[in-house]
Formats: C-alpha cells, structure tokens, sequence
C-alpha cells in the first residue's frame, strides 16, 4: 500500500512516516507540505491513500484535491489536532470519502484508517451528452458558466452533460492561480467535449469549453464580438479575478445568443451580471439552495431577479444545453 503524508510540520512528517513504516505492507512513497504538491502527485503516480493534515485539508483548494481523488479511487484520511476537531469543514460530497482521526490516535486506528480509506472511482459519470447531441442552427449561440464553493463537483456533474458539438462555453470557477491547470485537465476527463486553457484572442469553436489558466487576467468575451474571447488585465472584482461578474457583463451586448448559469459559491460574483444578462435577454439558471454547497452567489442573483429559473444541480446540464438550443431555434 502506498501512502503520501501531507503535513505542513516537519517534526510531525517524520514521526508519521516513522510511525507508519513500521507496518509490513505499507510505503510512505512520498512527503509534502503543500496542497498542490500532493496534487501533483496523485495526478501523476496515484497512491492508495493521501494522509493530510487538518490544516491543508482546511483550505478552499482541497475541494479541487478531493475531487482528484475520488476519481481516482484514491483514499484520503484527515488527521486533527485535539484543538482542530470540528473546525475542518467537509462538503457534504466529501464525507463518503474521507476518514477523520485525531492526530494522538493509537498506531492501531491510525492503520486501519490507512487501510479502509482507498475506494473505487466514481468519477467522472457516464458521459449521456453524445446522445444528447442536437443539430443546432444559430453558430453565435454560448454558454457561461460561474462557480465558487462547491463548484468543482458542480461542473464535474454538469460538463459530464455536454456532448462532443456542445456549444461554445467558458467557465470562470473561483481556484487558485496554482490550481488552474489542475482544474482543467480535471474537467477535461469529464466530458466529451475539450476543455481548454483560455488565450487571449482565441476564437470560441464549438464543442471546446474554456477556463481562466490562473488568476492574472479576468475572462470575457473580446468586445463587439460573439466569437472571440480575452484575457483583460484589471483589479479584482468582487475580491476576485478572474470574476464570474466581468464574464457575465461582457456578454451583456450578446445576451440573444447567451445562456448562463449561476453555481454553488460563498458571496455575490455573478449576480450583478447574470442579473444583466437576463434583463438583456439571456436565459438565466441558478442552481438552488438544497444541492449548494453554500448558497451564495446564486441566492443574491435571486433576490436581484437574475434567475430566470432554479434547478438541482443533477438538471442544470441538461436544462442550459436545451436552452441554449431553443434560443438557437427561435
């Protein structure tokens, strides 16, 4: 079995690995200190188990390890300090899939976590967009798609949605810079169609969804156009860069070709803008308050007006890539 600790005290590191490796079967394969090292790792080599500290697994980021490693099928147990038991939050959709045991638990506990915590993949679902694939008239039509919180395993369920000519879509998921790269290979496994890094004047082709490649720029649509997209250099909006709120706007002159979709995310990005675009036009989902994780973004939108109609997660994939195709019809 092989075992990667996640731990950000090296005293700590080296008394795991010490206690671990006195068990016949087990190989600590690799010690980090950062989040993104242990996904780097599980991407590439695929250990059985992550054993992560209470501290890391408390960062925003680790929704985006977590959904890694469920698709993987690779275990992942939490260790907590006394002082630290309950002020880890876990997203419903994780606590299937991980173990918490306190950091003083006997060798004992701390195995047979190691050992019971690897299971099966279940990620990415199967694909049921390529026999949802429409002969769709209007070329101009796109999707935008804005997700914070929770929005990892959102997109995950929704692209999975998508077939292999779905329309032109961008995403901007609230990630880390160092993440964004992670984030699109993910998704990329989860669909039919491409899932790409966004470039600056890159025109929007059908079949091919686009994501910010890190947080320098905010992704929108190039002005005046319908089929060109960039990366504009500006302060963050709302807090954040790339912005849900500088996506959904720069669409606003396109809203008759636009179908947008609000997730699951702590905050208000994307509520002005979506807001916008249905008052311009657009069809408008937000995702409703029993399958967020925090609902946030989409509950402001709400209140604003901006959502035209609200759906559980399991039927926004298939409800925006019907709009959409309405829109192209009419």
């Amino acid at each position: 079995m092989q075992v990667v600790i996640a731990h950000r005290s090296s005293i700590q590191k080296a008394r795991l690995r010490a206690r671990i490796q006195r068990f016949e079967g087990i190989n600590v394969v690799r010690i980090v200190s950062e989040l993104h090292d242990t996904y780097d790792y599980a991407e590439h080599h695929r250990p059985d188990c992550i054993l992560i500290c209470a501290q890391l697994a408390n960062r925003p980021e680790f929704e985006l390890l977590h959904a890694l490693l469920r698709i993987l099928g690779i275990g992942c147990v939490i260790l907590e300090d006394a002082a630290e038991i309950g002020n880890v939050t876990i997203a419903p959709i994780m606590a299937g899939h991980v173990a918490r045991i306190t950091a003083d638990a006997p060798d004992s506990v701390l195995i047979a976590a190691l050992k019971q915590a690897p299971a099966t993949g279940n990620w990415p679902p199967a694909t049921s967009g390529q026999s949802q694939a429409r002969h769709i008239i209007d070329p101009y039509r796109i999707i935008l798609i804005g997700s914070s919180t929770g929005g990892v395993d959102a997109l995950l369920q929704i692209i999975s949605e998508f077939p292999a000519d779905c329309p032109p879509t961008m995403i901007v998921q609230h990630t880390g810079s160092s993440y964004a790269r992670s984030l699109i290979r993910l998704l990329d496994g989860a669909t039919a169609a491409r899932v790409l890094p966004a470039r600056n004047g890159l025109p929007l082709s059908r079949g091919e969804i686009y994501l910010p490649p890190g947080d320098t720029a905010h992704l929108q649509l190039r002005a005046g156009s319908t089929r060109e997209m960039s990366l504009k250099s500006a302060p963050p909006i709302s807090g954040h860069r790339p912005s849900v709120d500088a996506l959904f706007r720069s669409a606003v002159g396109h809203a008759e070709h636009v179908t947008a979709a609000l997730l699951t995310g702590m905050g208000r990005d994307g509520a002005a803008g979506i807001t916008e675009l249905r008052n311009a036009g657009a069809r408008t989902v937000g995702q409703d308050a029993a399958t967020s994780v925090v609902y946030g973004m989409p509950r402001v939108a709400k209140a604003m007006g901006g959502i035209e109609t609200e759906l559980p997660l399991p039927k926004i994939g298939a409800a925006i890539l019907m709009m959409s195709q309405a829109m192209a019809a009419s």
